[in-house]
């Protein structure tokens, strides 16, 4: 049938181009199958399908330290190259663990860390001498310990006054890494936990502390502008060597400044605390403190520390008194005063 086409086409005076046949469109299809062709005529792209053979596969770094032994392959075994210690390295039953361990602990590995290995620093200190302020450094052994670096960071977050998600932030991190590259950077909800455990250890550490002490109070309310109230209640003592400490006890939003409010809340302050031994409260001028002071007295009537049952326990603030004085002196002079 192929025949009779061509003597027809040369019959007609066309030159045939080409012949198709079952069997060479089949070979056509089959060749075009792994070819693609784009629409603006470009060489086609042969796309192949193949296994990737074990040595296009990525290898692990292991190997950089180690090399397999010719054994048995059903037993593979690789020699570690520092120390020539060997260890099973079969592809599903060891994996290659066992010596990422050994590493860490090979004696003769170049790059190993030792974490109980200390630096010597330089510690700046500066001392007023009879030359000025004198810059005296020591020399102090440092190592890295990452539970210590993490609570400096805690209290780095509460002395600065810093957002929780600051440890998060880009310009932190690129520091951290330059600076102590094997510190993992904790979340904020880490570190808000972490400040919240600094706090009960500080709290705890303080209440040692104020065990046993006779204190004297401070405390003072005032308004914000966003019209909240607030009291700050401070303690002040003496301790056995004669040194002068001053703490905040409380510092809370209190509903309104009468005293008998300002009284509860330091009663509370107070049991929460465990202190029985006040020697004087400060406060100041104001009507109110005398109801607060009154209150507490009633309170603290049948306790056996009291002194003078007492009688001496409020105290006005001097401080407040001299800015009265000098109020009272100005409204004299006012006149002047708004001239000038």
């Amino acid at each position: 049938m192929e025949t009779t086409q061509i003597q027809n086409a040369s019959s007609t005076g066309i030159t045939p181009t080409s012949t198709i046949s079952p069997t060479s469109k089949t070979i056509a299809e089959s060749t075009n199958a792994g070819s693609t062709t784009d629409t603006k005529g470009k060489q086609p792209q042969v796309l192949t399908s193949r296994k990737k053979n074990a040595e296009d596969r990525k290898k692990s770094q292991i190997w950089d330290h180690f090399t397999k032994l010719d054994v048995d392959p059903k037993a593979p075994r690789a020699e570690c190259n520092y120390c020539g210690k060997h260890y099973e390295c079969h592809t599903i039953v060891n994996d290659t663990s066992n010596m990422w361990s050994h590493l860490k602990v090979c004696k003769k590995f170049p790059f190993v860390v030792d974490k109980k290995q200390k630096v010597l620093v330089l510690e700046p200190k500066i001392e007023n001498g009879e030359l000025g302020e004198q810059n005296v450094g020591s020399l102090k052994a440092i190592g890295y310990n990452y539970d210590e670096c993490r609570q400096t960071l805690a209290k780095m977050v509460i002395i600065d006054e810093l957002p929780f998600n600051f440890v998060e932030g880009r310009g932190f991190k690129l520091f951290a890494r330059t600076m102590q590259p094997r510190f993992d950077i904790p979340s904020r909800f880490t570190i808000m936990r972490d400040c919240l455990k600094l706090y009960v250890e500080e709290k705890d550490r303080l209440r040692t502390a104020l065990r046993g002490q006779r204190l004297c109070l401070t405390t003072d309310t005032w308004t914000s502008i966003q019209n909240i109230n607030y009291m700050c209640l401070t303690a002040h003592w003496i301790d056995n060597d004669w040194n002068l400490h001053k703490r905040i006890l409380n510092f809370c939003q209190v509903s309104n400044h009468m005293g008998e409010t300002i009284g509860q809340v330091i009663e509370n302050c107070l049991l929460e605390w465990g202190i029985d031994k006040l020697l004087t409260i400060t406060l100041d001028n104001a009507s109110s403190n005398n109801v607060t002071i009154s209150y507490l007295k009633n309170v603290m009537k049948d306790w056996p520390t009291n002194i003078l049952s007492n009688e001496h326990l409020h105290v006005r603030c001097c401080a407040h008194i001299v800015n009265l004085i000098v109020c009272d002196g100005l409204k004299e002079i006012n006149d002047s005063v708004v001239k000038i």
